[in-house]
């Protein structure tokens, strides 16, 4: 039985043209780009047309796009960076506001820098998963360095409101906000005028795996994870990956050109299967509906016999379905961290399933994974929870 995918939050397919750039450049164009020789040359001229073409496509200057490995490495980047080039210059312990919902690239970031003695406020939200504009506001101090907040949740789809943070921030040039936007890009709308600091993956639009950027303006003085090299600036040394950036730029680009299109054939998926889900009295939804959630992630949970997801994905997968329960960085996690701090209930963060969506997805496939669903919910409802955990 061939498997229907719903978990393109976690990765998605090359696009077919993305495809064809890494196949291409992988062959062809495998120079190092800092040899000062003719093929290292046309390497490199490759790589500066490909920051080219994204510093269009986001508005932003050419030497404010830093390739890295991906979003952990970006997130870890735009954090620890900041941080650590404002105490290095002021010799003061550093503040960073952030919120309960986050990654874990950024959470346990966060953590780690608890760890290292610098303050970090993790700010609570509201039972749609979003964060208040005056809590962030309230809880500035004195030594508030960095504001991060995700576009949006790469759980429940919440989408947190960034141009108004970005609003706030606007006359606070000594706080610089860091947006992950993994998650919310093309999916969203946004300017990133008022961002100072914006993380992208490949992987999650199209592209292949091992190559993300950073967007950093240039009124950001950032200190590098790592020392080596010349290559982005000395921000982030290392022989670039020049198969990966070529087709990262293409995956920005087609996921841009194709945006409209795509948000219509997400919006009819979610509205079939929302529709359907809100219906079934054994599930409770943990996502908003649009506009406060987007409509390629839903986020729903089991209520009842103490039913934990990995059971639950147990169910789905015998029938062809394959779906997650949360972020694949942290999917070995009990309960989710996500929903303990959106709905304080441990049985629905421990039964969450995450549908989420893409343009490729039938509204056949549609429907199988609905019905799917309901003989999920039948059967667990026939069953005690021992059975269950041996798999009957």
């Amino acid at each position: 039985m061939d498997s229907l995918y719903f978990d393109f939050c976690a990765s998605t397919p090359l696009h077919p043209e993305v495809y064809d750039e890494l196949m291409h450049s992988t062959k062809q164009i495998f120079a190092n780009p800092s040899s000062v020789h003719d093929m290292g040359f046309e390497a490199n001229l490759r790589v500066e047309e490909a920051r080219e073409r994204i510093s269009v496509l986001l508005q932003v200057m050419p030497n404010e796009v830093i390739f890295t490995s991906g979003a952990t490495e970006s997130n870890n980047l735009a954090i620890l960076g900041v941080v650590r080039a404002w105490a290095k210059k002021t010799g003061q312990i550093p503040h960073v506001l952030t919120t309960q919902v986050e990654h874990s690239s950024v959470y346990n970031c966060c953590k780690q820098l608890v760890a290292e003695g610098v303050e970090v406020t993790f700010l609570p939200v509201d039972r749609n998963g979003v964060v208040s504009v005056s809590t962030i506001e309230e809880s500035m101090q004195p030594n508030t360095v960095l504001v991060s907040v995700m576009h949006v949740n790469n759980e429940t789809g919440a989408i947190q409101p960034i141009q108004e943070i970005g609003k706030l921030l606007r006359n606070k040039p000594d706080i610089h906000f860091h947006v992950d936007g993994v998650q919310g890009f093309g999916k969203q709308s946004l300017l990133i005028e008022d961002i100072d600091l914006y993380t992208l993956s490949g992987h999650k639009i199209g592209g292949p795996k091992g190559i993300g950027l950073l967007i950093i303006k240039e009124t950001v003085e950032l200190a590098p994870l790592l020392y080596g090299g010349e290559q982005e600036r000395g921000i982030r040394p290392g022989t670039t990956n020049v198969p990966g950036v070529l087709s990262m730029a293409t995956a920005i680009e087609l996921t841009l050109k194709n945006r409209e299109e795509t948000m219509r054939v997400l919006t009819t998926l979610h509205d079939l299967v929302y529709s359907k889900l809100v219906t079934i009295p054994e599930i409770i939804m943990n996502s908003a509906l649009p506009p406060l959630s987007s409509p390629h992630i839903i986020n729903f949970s089991y209520i009842g016999k103490g039913i934990t997801s990995a059971i639950l994905i147990g169910i789905l997968a015998k029938q062809g379905i394959v779906v997650s329960s949360q972020s694949a960085c942290s999917s070995k996690a009990k309960a989710s961290r996500v929903l303990m701090a959106i709905t304080n209930d441990e049985m629905i963060s421990s039964s969450s399933i995450r549908l989420s969506l893409h343009e490729s997805v039938s509204l056949k496939d549609a429907e199988y994974l609905l019905d799917s669903i309901e003989k999920m919910v039948n059967h667990v409802k026939t069953k005690n929870k021992f059975e269950l955990l041996q798999g009957v």
